[in-house]
């Protein structure tokens, strides 16, 4: 039995080693095959990277010249930022400003006495208004925890709710707006205001507000010192009352007012300036004579003489010297007189509010004294009021009282809703922190930092270019070992690669020229004292870091350093000109054409492009891959006829060796046969 033979499933003759040996050496043109197309993907891998570290340097290069260079990047800086901090963009212009930070913008936040922790808020319709907002919580109940958060999460934004344990058994609710500003008022209305009066929040308003009627002023008007005053030293016109130069007014209230905790006089003003001409008196006329008639006395005519006659010329008008007076106004009491807050100058109305806490006890009138020789004051809307009364109601505990932010400006008062304040100056935003009488020194500078940062990106991805080019075209390890930064994966990646385009040219060139790039002089406003990257502190310091006269290799590859120190002393004397080094206008048509930086983006941007010579190269290399790779796919057909075929070739082989053994057996038996007969 051990002498059947299957053709294609078993063989006495080993045909399966035979056939896979063939097919084995047919293989090997296979596998030279798919190593060309793994030896093609890493070169692919390299380029790709060398195409990144192109890219990387291009964009750090053109980052230095373009619209959105550093150089042109500004900072604000305060003198003290617990009262204001600042932030400035490009467009803001290199300036000093003085800002004394007089009252910050403030909300409304009412609080109420303690409440026990079992307090309920009944089911209703809770409105609150901030502002022209409205915000309406249709509320079904529940505790005043569940109440505050409801009420907070539907007026996100707008109006906020807090609870405070005060005590283990009671705790205290706080409503807040949350918009800044006097037009933000909050004010309650519907279950609201229930719920105001019934946790002691809101109570019925016990001040009223005050007016002073100017009307009744004009009707008998008073100067300061208590004489009537001139007809035309005022004017009643139709937004105000209008003091002129060097006149004074008396502007009483109907009645001694009192000025509660939480109450604000509020007035509004502005100033009017007259030249020499308004201020000019006209020239009064001379005396007025009758004409004389002619007549005949006796046959003789006689004739008037002319009614003219000589006036000496009077003493030329000459205008008064000049007053400059900002303390016009002033409040008058029982104990005196009061100084209210100093007024600028201003074409428009001016809102000025000034706190109860900061008035007398009592106040009769307001005194406008104006000192000065060509400037008149208007003044309108006089009232002392509360501005958190709500109808009939007041806030009984508020902590807070919506108000503007308002500053003094280089002696000009602003006022702002917000303490976000970016419409003083262009590109420049202002943060109030908190008021103070001492003024804020504000400077805006160039922003050396982002600049620096700048050009320690470019030098680094300079770098990284250099040291890619550098290991591609060597089979020097020791350009490897010298890098110490290196982690573990990078020094891996970069041994694997280790002259692996040691032929390519084009790699040398690129190397050289970007060298000559770098040491190259470029024209600046500083002229010869600032050309060269090097005297600003960046250069390949080949001579540096020497130890005992012996060379460091290293230095002589091309690597840029940076001396920090020289760097920060040209970044702080002379940005404009470092600027110009990296990328300059040299022709005066608004097209950066010069500068180290241009010159690297420039150059680089025929390998970096599409359809450049990177890219072309990679698709040269994607092409032979997939071209390879179709072979490949012919190359596995062939083998597996080739194989098929072999075992074709072979079972025939084995079944006519079969066929002819066992010929051979029969005719052998026949022999044996015929002989055993004989």
């Amino acid at each position: 039995m051990s002498d059947i033979s299957i053709p294609g499933v078993s063989s006495k003759y080993n045909t399966s080693k035979l056939i896979n040996d063939l097919v084995e050496v047919e293989r090997i043109r296979l596998t030279n095959m798919e190593e060309d197309v793994s030896a093609l993907e890493e070169t692919k891998t390299t380029w790709r990277q060398v195409n990144r570290n192109l890219g990387n340097l291009q964009r750090s290069a053109k980052s230095l010249y373009g619209f959105e260079n550093p150089f042109s990047e500004k900072t604000a800086a305060s003198s003290d930022e617990r009262i204001l901090t600042a932030s400035a963009t490009r467009t803001a212009p290199f300036d000093e400003y003085s800002i004394t930070v007089k009252q910050i913008a403030t909300s409304d936040r009412f609080l109420t006495p303690s409440l026990d922790r079992s307090f309920r808020v009944e089911s209703g319709n809770y409105t609150f208004h901030i502002g022209d907002e409205i915000v309406t919580l249709r509320y079904r109940g529940g505790t005043i925890d569940d109440f505050a958060n409801r009420l907070s999460t539907k007026g996100e934004g707008l109006i906020k709710a807090t609870t405070v344990r005060d005590t283990p058994d009671t705790q205290v609710l706080m409503i807040e707006a949350v918009p800044t500003g006097a037009s933000n008022r909050l004010v309650f209305d519907d279950e609201a205001i229930t719920l105001g009066l019934q946790t002691g929040m809101m109570r019925e308003a016990r001040s009223s507000e005050e007016t002073i009627s100017l009307n009744n002023v004009i009707e008998n008007p008073k100067t300061v010192s208590g004489t009537d005053a001139p007809v035309e030293s005022i004017n009643l016109i139709e937004d105000g009352l209008l003091v002129k130069p060097q006149s004074s007014l008396v502007l009483p209230f109907d009645k001694t007012v009192i000025p509660e905790e939480g109450m604000v006089l509020e007035y509004r003003y502005r100033t009017v300036d007259y030249d020499e001409n308004q201020l000019t008196p006209a020239q009064p006329p001379g005396p007025l004579w009758p004409d004389v008639p002619a007549g005949r006395f006796q046959g003789i005519e006689i004739t008037g003489t002319s009614n003219a006659i000589d006036i000496p010329d009077g003493a030329a008008w000459a205008p008064p010297e000049r007053v400059e007076d900002w303390n016009v106004l002033n409040v008058e009491s029982s104990n005196g007189t009061f100084s209210l807050p100093p007024l600028s100058s201003s074409e428009g109305f001016k809102l000025v509010q000034v706190n109860a806490n900061q008035l007398p006890a009592d106040i009769t009138a307001i005194l406008l004294d104006n000192r000065n020789t060509h400037r008149g004051i208007e003044i309108a809307d006089i009232r002392l009021f509360d501005p958190n009364r709500q109808g009939n109601l007041e806030p009984a505990n508020p902590i807070g009282n919506a108000g503007d932010a308002l500053i003094e400006f280089r002696g000009i008062e602003a006022r702002r809703p917000t303490n976000s304040i970016n419409d003083l100056v262009d590109g420049l935003t202002i943060n109030l922190k908190r008021a103070s009488s001492d003024p804020v020194d504000l400077s805006i500078t160039p922003d050396t930092e982002t600049a620096k940062e700048g050009i320690i990106k470019f030098v680094y991805n300079y770098n990284q270019l250099l040291t890619r080019i550098l290991v591609l075209t060597s089979d020097n390890s020791g350009v490897i070992d010298e890098l110490e930064y290196l982690s573990d994966d990078e020094r891996k990646n970069l041994e694997d690669q280790l002259g692996s385009l040691r032929g390519d040219i084009s790699l040398n060139q690129m190397k050289n020229r970007l060298k000559t790039i770098i040491s190259n002089p470029y024209p600046t406003r500083a002229g010869a004292d600032l050309s060269l990257l090097a005297q600003i502190g960046v250069s390949t310091n080949a001579s540096s870091g020497n130890s005992g006269g012996a060379l460091n290799f290293s230095k002589l590859r091309g690597y840029l350093e940076i001396d920090e120190e020289k760097l920060d002393g040209f970044m702080e004397s002379e940005i404009d000109a470092v600027k110009d080094l990296f990328g300059k206008d040299t022709s005066g048509d608004l097209i950066i054409n010069s500068g180290v930086a241009q010159a690297i983006d420039q150059y680089l941007t025929p390998y970096t492009q599409t359809g450049g010579f990177v890219s072309n190269r990679i698709s040269r290399i994607d092409g032979q891959i997939d071209s390879t790779k179709d072979d490949i796919s012919d190359y596995e057909k062939h083998l597996e006829d080739y194989e098929a075929d072999l075992k074709r070739q072979y079972g025939t082989m084995e079944a006519t060796l079969n066929q002819l053994e066992s010929s051979s057996r029969g005719l052998d038996n026949f022999n044996r046969q015929q002989n055993n007969g004989g």
